[in-house]
């Protein structure tokens, strides 16, 4: 592999910048794919580690970087559905690994073959931004909230229970829309009301404004609703979602952040968090973890039935501090920031 000089950006530490500076190129293990990254989907969560908001027990320095797109130039032991050549998304899961060989935003990185699928001829960019939260939002819909999967003939009943969507206009809950859409549900997407087009484009029944003062009574007059999904919530938002739950007599919500400091639910009301990726690497999730990334994915990029949100190509390694400083100073809407590790 010393044909291979490998660059990464590094994070030193809790609260560093990242620096980048060379990292050994990894050889694959039983099951792993070594990837030649081309497109990384940038996702807030990597910022929140870096502020410590997101305290994974990692060992610095670290790479990190969750979803990637790019070609496979070596297979470990073990790999028997991908081969040298084959156009890749993955989630390499490498902060929960604690292993920097894993991390995204290098040139060269490792992933496993369960966390993987082809992309056909769909470009590396839209495979990166579908895949980078898909699997979050379908592990959070039928695992966590316990929603049908999507199906070419959904239950009609289906159409009776109403999913309300916080947040449909970023990425996880752009997928999130389509998911429950697409098996057959009436969703009601929230987010601010210049994503309205965006968000009734991915399949809502309704739209609701979240910058509205009416945004309350309008939600409350649209439930009950049968599931709640907070995609992207602040504490103001997390108020709103109690007021409506508590209108409805009662429930919970699944929530990318848990609750927030500072909110207080009215009785009856309950928020829960999960760390969705924790599903996949779970052995007793293998035939759903399977289905996710070797059939549904591979089947919407392959037939471009599933919208990505719009990219942005930042350039290379050099831009991945100012992606995250971006999402971070909330100057990104309804868009994915791409980092493509190759180009410079």
């Amino acid at each position: 592999m010393t044909d291979r000089q490998n660059i990464a950006a590094w994070l030193p530490a809790v609260g560093a910048k990242l620096e980048v500076r060379p990292a050994s190129t990894p050889e694959p293990g039983h099951g792993e794919l070594l990837v030649q990254t081309k497109a990384v989907a940038i996702q807030p969560a990597e910022y929140k580690i870096q502020d410590g908001v997101l305290p994974f027990p990692l060992t610095y320095p670290t790479i990190i970087g969750l979803c990637f797109a790019g070609t496979v130039v070596k297979i470990g032991p073990g790999v028997t559905r991908f081969q040298v050549g084959d156009r890749v998304v993955t989630n390499s899961a490498g902060t929960l690994r604690n292993d920097a060989r894993f991390g995204a935003l290098q040139r060269y990185a490792l992933t496993t073959q369960q966390l993987t699928a082809k992309i056909g001829n769909a470009s590396f960019e839209k495979a990166a931004a579908l895949a980078s939260n898909l699997y979050g939002a379908i592990s959070a819909l039928t695992l966590h909230l316990h929603l049908e999967k999507p199906s070419s003939t959904p239950d009609p009943l289906n159409k009776s229970k109403k999913i309300l969507v916080w947040g449909a206009s970023s990425s996880f809950g752009a997928s999130a829309v389509q998911i429950a859409a697409s098996a057959g549900y009436f969703v009601v997407g929230v987010a601010s009301g210049s994503n309205a087009e965006l968000v009734k484009s991915l399949g809502a029944s309704e739209f609701v404004d979240r910058t509205q003062v009416s945004a309350t009574d309008a939600l409350i007059a649209l439930g009950p609703f049968h599931a709640v999904l907070a995609a992207a919530d602040s504490a103001r938002d997390q108020d709103t979602i109690g007021a409506v739950l508590a209108a409805q007599g009662g429930g919970s919500f699944l929530s990318t952040m848990g609750v927030r400091a500072g909110v207080t639910l009215p009785d009856g009301v309950t928020g829960i968090f999960a760390q969705f990726l924790d599903d996949y690497l779970d052995p007793a999730n293998a035939d759903f973890t399977r289905w996710v990334w070797w059939e549904f994915l591979e089947q919407k990029l392959a037939g471009d039935e599933m919208h990505a949100l719009p990219t942005r190509v930042l350039g290379g390694l050099s831009h991945a501090q100012e992606a995250w400083d971006l999402l971070r100073q909330g100057k990104t809407s309804a868009e994915r920031l791409i980092i493509q590790p190759n180009v410079e």
